[in-house]
């Protein structure tokens, strides 16, 4: 895990707030944009529309942190995780997340 290119995508999600609320909200089960968006609002104080989720959830599968296992669905596409996700996500629990 200790690389380069681990930091820089660490680096990317940390640039966005709403990046890193949407990682550290990542459940391990698949999830549609939609479910993620109402449990980000729920438990935050953002405020997400749906296409912003989609355009997040759309960029970490672009960024390999996320796997669209529905892509030929017109919508409500579900999204999972990936073990570099995981990765990136365990790191940012250890940051800003301590007990």
């Amino acid at each position: 895990m200790e690389n380069a290119k681990f930091w820089k995508d660490y680096a990317w999600i940390n640039m966005g707030s709403q990046r890193k609320k949407v990682m550290k909200l990542l459940p391990d089960k698949p999830i549609t944009a939609e479910e993620l968006r109402k449990k980000i609002n729920e438990k935050s104080s953002l405020s997400l529309g749906l296409r912003e989720m989609s355009r997040h959830l759309t960029s970490f599968a672009k960024q390999g942190f996320t796997k669209c296992l529905t892509p030929n669905a017109p919508y409500n596409r579900l999204y999972v995780i990936t073990n570099k996700g995981k990765e990136i996500k365990e790191q940012f629990k250890k940051k800003y997340f301590k007990a």
